[in-house]
């Protein structure tokens, strides 16, 4: 994704502000450095860092795509180097994980049974049908 590039309000209102000087006098001087020509300085150096800031910004950007492409190529050619290493020698092999990869597991797991847990007692937990009690008592109406 493309950085932002800046703008600066400051920028827009000291260009706003020089213009009504000018219009004012145009060697208009306060003394102590404050005069319109340093004030059209300070607001050209301001213009030329922006500009240069968002033109690095778009350099940044671009070497920032740069690097991403070359480092899908290089995981591509990392996988590709791991199946020639799996082909030559077989997955299975000391080669393939002295590589980086992984041996197959040549045993396997007995598949487990999940047993269900229940906080209530092995006794039925649902009367019989015809209204006996679970614990086989009976009570006759």
């Amino acid at each position: 994704m493309a950085r932002r590039k800046r703008n600066s309000n400051t920028l827009t209102h000291a260009e706003r502000r020089i213009e009504s000087l000018q219009s004012l006098n145009t060697t208009l001087d306060f003394g102590h450095g404050l005069t319109l020509a340093a004030y059209s300085s300070m607001i050209h150096d301001l213009r030329s860092k922006l500009a240069a800031y968002n033109t690095a910004l778009s350099a940044i950007d671009k070497m920032a795509d740069d690097v991403s492409t070359i480092e899908k190529a290089v995981l591509e050619l990392s996988e590709k180097m791991l199946l020639g290493v799996g082909s030559r020698y077989g997955r299975n092999s000391q080669e393939y994980e002295m590589a980086g990869g992984s041996r197959r597991k040549t045993t396997r797991r007995a598949a487990t049974v999940a047993i269900p847990t229940t906080d209530t007692p092995l006794a039925p937990a649902i009367a019989a049908s015809n209204g006996a009690a679970a614990n086989g008592s009976s009570i006759a109406v």
